[in-house]
């Protein structure tokens, strides 16, 4: 004999049956982080700055800003802090990787990573055939030579530089996508090794999201 509880529940199945099933819950957006707060990427611990459009000085070449020209040229400068944990050096492509995302909050991504096998397609344009792409560098501004390392247990100032080429606008806003690493063991080795966090579908876990104003500065 059926109790009282189970028919409730059968009838309540099939009326969800009826009606097309469960609705999907939609998903949480990423926690929104201020600019200047700081995000936890286990690896790292950053800031982002600030987002500043720039004319740089023809005999200034650091990053990407150097495009051989001899002439002035613009540059978009998107700076960070960044807190390297770990005890030894680690490159910046590290940090480049967990930055997964850069955009304007409609419009043509300036970083956009190569989407999963199981990622759903970007609600943003990418560049066309013929059309100007977004290109960029990172690096860490000294005197001399511009360094790639990240040293151990110090911050760092990191500047993301993407040239402003004929064709292209600067936003007015930026949002940032940023990623974190967790270790992974290797089975044989036994060695470990940061990965980016994955999440549901194969895509890389946001770990926060900072959206701020570009703004437009003299140099």
């Amino acid at each position: 004999m059926l109790s009282v509880s189970a028919l409730v529940v059968a009838a309540g199945s099939a009326a969800i049956a009826v009606l097309g099933g469960f609705a999907e819950a939609p998903e949480k957006p990423p926690p929104a982080v201020r600019p200047g707060e700081e995000v936890d990427q286990d690896l790292f611990r950053t800031k982002v700055v600030d987002a500043v459009v720039r004319t740089l000085p023809a005999e200034d070449a650091g990053g990407a800003g150097g495009l051989g020209s001899g002439d002035p040229h613009t540059v978009l400068d998107l700076t960070l802090r960044v807190y390297n944990t770990a005890s030894s050096s680690v490159p910046i492509a590290y940090l480049e990787r967990a930055l997964l995302r850069v955009a304007p909050p409609q419009g043509r991504p300036l970083i956009e990573p190569p989407p999963g096998p199981g990622a759903k397609p970007s609600a943003t344009p990418s560049a066309g055939p013929g059309e100007p792409a977004w290109r960029h560098d990172m690096f860490i501004p000294q005197q001399g030579v511009d360094s790639r390392l990240l040293p151990p247990r110090l911050t760092s100032t990191v500047v993301v530089r993407f040239p402003v080429r004929d064709g292209l606008t600067p936003p007015d806003r930026l949002t940032i996508d940023l990623g974190k690493y967790e270790l992974h063991e290797d089975w044989f080795t036994k060695r470990t090794r940061p990965e980016l966090v994955v999440g549901p579908g194969d895509e890389k876990l946001v770990a926060a999201r900072v959206t701020l104003p570009v703004k437009r500065g003299e140099g």
